[in-house]
Order: structure tokens, then C-alpha cells, then sequence
């Protein structure tokens, strides 16, 4: 009996220890990436590795509406936001030799109280 409960209570305890956090990512979506005619590209945003393409996917619809009636998406993910937002630009020069025209979506700018007031607001 005290070996079965050791057993489980190591097994137990194991598995605390070794389950992990996920990590934090970034990532972007591509629609209409194979054959455009408007390949769009979503802007680079936060997530974690426990996130599946298709979880993705759906984020993307329903966060950025020019991706609501895009059938065709994908899904990249990066460890940094350098490495995401050059692969963006890499990716936009790629569609322009192919000559597809290319909606690189920008993330909405925040608002709000912190900025400064422009000169002629003062």
C-alpha cells in the first residue's frame, strides 16, 4: 500500500516538474499566398508554442477583418520580433518578383493618454 502511494506521488510529482510553461512567440499570417491575387500578410503578434495552426488561424480571422473571407492562410512562427518582422519584409520583396500585389496589414496604433499632445493641441 505505502509502496503504490510512493509510486503515484512520484509519478505525480514528476510530471509536475517537467511540464513547462509555454514559450513566448511571435508570429504571422499569409493569405491568399499561393496564387494572390492579393497575397495579404498580417502583422506580427504574441503568442505561445501551445497554440496550434488552426487556433491561429481562427485568431487571425477574427482580429484582422482583411483575413474574414481568406481561405488559403498560413501560419509563421519566430523566437524574436527582428527575426519575425524581416522575415515580413523578405517575404513581401519575394511576392513582388513575382509580380502579386502584396497588403502587408500594420497592427492598429494604441491610443490613448501616454503620448504627448502635438504643439498645436497645447
Amino acid at each position: 500500500m505505502t509502496r503504490s502511494f510512493l509510486l503515484i506521488a512520484f509519478t505525480v510529482l514528476a510530471s509536475a516538474i517537467f511540464a513547462q510553461v509555454p514559450n513566448k512567440i511571435y508570429a504571422y499570417a499569409i493569405g491568399d499566398w499561393r496564387d494572390g491575387p492579393v497575397v495579404t500578410i498580417s502583422p506580427l503578434f504574441e503568442t505561445t508554442e501551445a497554440f496550434t495552426t488552426p487556433q491561429l488561424i481562427a485568431r487571425v480571422q477574427k482580429d484582422y477583418v482583411e483575413f474574414a473571407n481568406i481561405m488559403d492562410i498560413d501560419v509563421q512562427r519566430f523566437v524574436t520580433v527582428e527575426e519575425g518582422e524581416l522575415s515580413r519584409i523578405t517575404l513581401k520583396g519575394k511576392y513582388g518578383v513575382r509580380k502579386l500585389e502584396v497588403n502587408m496589414v500594420e497592427a492598429p496604433k494604441p491610443t490613448g493618454s501616454s503620448e504627448a499632445p502635438s504643439p498645436k493641441e497645447k
